[in-house]
This record gives structure tokens, sequence and C-alpha cells, in this order.
């Protein structure tokens, strides 16, 4: 069996979708299976890179139908069982390289989350003024749900993330499909010693220290998580991803640390040094960055019906709270204030990061490669 596993954004071993790619990939090649890797652009030598001209001041021209033009003219000379598209957005491009070139390739859509659903979350953020439209925004995430339509549509099957892509793919699409859970492997994270790191960064060892980690403030929820903190004065925010914003700045004066990007490796310092994870998401597919929490033992807090309830149980090592509910955010913050229970979360959260295995997801792919082939 060949198999192609197919992203069309930026190879990256830190990025979220990216390293999905990689790890299930690894995962079915350590079964048998015959994986090569294309991405969108960036990705070493041994795998391909079908968008490469588009990056840069074209770049733009991602978001468009032109990439299936440039899908196609890669796997022209190719011959593949199955093309596993990540992403819908992706997968439009096989699917329209499949129609031009008649090949007989099978392709696996796996939704890592649905940009409609994410539409419908920007448009409350709207109504409550809690960010400013974007044209860009706008055109890219309506060009995306077309895309994604067209996809889904003449794709041959589906897995998904989580339990919550899974739902929505069915109210969204009519589609029903296999939910392959993410994992996390933790002997990949290097831990450092929390109170060296505290000093290296000027924070006290007794300081209460919550930490954010995403790419988009509207989205991950920071506004909710500056307005709890207010109300919790002795609490500190070091926020990853992001550089500097007014908004929290003005609100926590003294209390918040914008780190900007960080790679893998510099991450892991932070989560070594925080006491607990607390990213509202108004959308997650799945949330790799519980996960890799739970592997520092960090108590996590997140948004009720999102995919971050594959990761954390209420009560057993996080809490999950209702979206847009700063006053439920304020009470789980709170009650992590106390170290006994952060303690008794922290063990738990390390066996729930060992419940999550790249292996079993692979056992399940392979079982619908199987079925689709035979």
């Amino acid at each position: 069996m060949r198999v192609l596993m197919h992203y069309n954004g930026a190879y990256s071993k830190s990025a979220g979708v990216s390293r999905v790619v990689l790890s299930l990939g690894k995962a079915l090649e350590e079964k048998g299976v015959q994986v090569d890797y294309a991405f969108g652009y960036d990705a070493p030598q041994a795998m391909f890179n079908y968008l490469q001209p588009l990056k840069g001041t074209l770049h733009f021209l991602h978001h468009t139908p032109l990439t299936a033009l440039f899908f196609a003219n890669f796997i022209k000379d190719k011959d593949y069982d199955i093309v596993h598209s990540h992403t819908p957005e992706a997968a439009f491009d096989a699917v329209i390289a499949r129609l031009l070139l008649r090949k007989k390739y099978k392709i696996v859509v796996h939704l890592h989350g649905l940009d409609k659903a994410i539409y419908e979350e920007w448009k409350k953020e709207l109504k409550l003024k809690r960010t400013s439209f974007s044209l860009t925004t706008f055109l890219y995430l309506k060009a995306s749900i077309f895309k994604n339509w067209f996809a889904i549509k003449l794709a041959d099957t589906f897995t998904c993330v989580s339990k919550t892509v899974k739902k929505e793919a069915k109210k969204f699409y009519g589609i029903d499909a296999v939910v392959v859970p993410n994992a996390v492997d933790c002997k990949e994270f290097k831990k450092f010693n929390k109170i060296a790191v505290r000093k290296q960064l000027g924070f006290n060892a007794s300081d209460f220290i919550v930490l954010w980690v995403g790419n988009s403030a509207w989205l991950k929820g920071l506004s909710y998580l500056t307005e709890a903190l207010c109300k919790l004065p002795e609490a500190k925010l070091i926020v990853v991803g992001l550089n500097t914003q007014t908004e929290t700045l003005a609100k926590l004066p003294n209390r918040v640390m914008f780190t900007g990007y960080l790679n893998r490796h510099k991450l892991t310092k932070y989560y070594s040094m925080a006491d607990i994870l607390c990213v509202p998401s108004l959308y997650e597919g799945f949330g790799l960055v519980y996960a890799e929490a739970c592997c520092f033992g960090l108590p996590c807090i997140a948004c009720k019906g999102t995919g971050a309830e594959e990761i954390i149980e209420n009560g057993f090592n996080g809490f999950l709270v209702r979206k847009r509910s700063v006053k439920e955010l304020k009470e789980a913050l709170g009650k992590l204030k106390d170290r006994k229970l952060r303690a008794r979360f922290s063990k738990n959260a390390k066996l729930k990061a060992k419940q999550l295995c790249w292996k079993r997801s692979a056992e399940k792919v392979l079982k619908i490669y199987n079925e689709l082939i035979k």
C-alpha cells in the first residue's frame, strides 16, 4: 500500500497540523505502510513541496483554486493508493487533480476542525464587539468554506480529530467521520527546573503563573482570560505566540509577559515554569497545546463544546467552563490557586497524556485504508 500524507500548509516540526501529519505518518510507516509526504512548502528534500512558488509575495494565491493545478502537476507522474489530505482545503487540491488526471487514488479527508464553525464563532465575536471586522479574515473564511464544501462532496471518506469535529461535520455537511484523536509523545519534551527557569525569566518561586498559548487572540479567548485575571490581582500571565497586545497590557499592568512566537524547544521552558495552562478557545478542533501541557503535569482550563474535551476531564486534570464566561473562568482560576488541588490535577494530567497514543490512532487509520482499497 502506498499512501501520500498531504497538507497544503508549511512543513513544521512544531506547528499543529504539520506535526500530526508527521507523527501519524511515522506510526503508519512502523506498521509497514509506504508513506510519502507532500506539504505546501518548506519541507526537507526527502519530502515534496508543491506550492513553493507561491511562498512570499504570491502567498495570497495559496487560498485560491489555483493550488489544485499545482497539485495536479505534482502528482501526475506518481501512483498512490490513498491520498490522505489533512484539512478539507488540502483535499480540494486532491479531488480536483483526480478529476483532471482521471487518477484512481482514494481520498481520505482528515478534519482537524471546520472553518464554517470558526466563521460562526467569529460572527458572534463581531456582534459582541469583541473583535473588529477584517476583510482579509472574511474573504479567507468564505473562500475556505467553499473549498471545504467542494472537497467534502467529492472525497471518499473522512476522519476527524475529536467528537466535537465529528458532530460539526454531521451538522454542516451531513457526513459521518471516524474519530482518530491526536496524540502526544511526552518523551519528545525536555523538562527544565521550575525554580531555575523562573529566576532566569524574572519570576519568583511563589508566583501563581498562568500560561496562554495561541496565534489568534479572539479565537483563543485571550480577552476573556484577561478580564478574569483582572479579578485575581495575585496572578501573572505569560502570553506565548503573540507580540504585545495593548488591551491586555492596559488591563494587567506589570502582570503580563509577551514572548512572541516560540519554537517547541523554547516553549518547553514556559511549560516547565508555569502553574497552569488556560486557553479558553471559542473553537478548538482538538488542542494539542492541552496535551503538551499534560506532559508537564499542568492542570488545564478550556471551554466546553470544543475538542479540548478529548483531553481535559472536568474536575480531574483541569476545568471546563462555558464559552465567554468570565465568571466561570475566574472561579476555575481561583480554585487552581490551591497548591494541593494543583498537585492532584498534575498527577492526573500526566496520566491523561500517557493515554494519548499515535500507535492506536494509526491502527484506526490503517483499518480505514484497508476498507477503501479492498
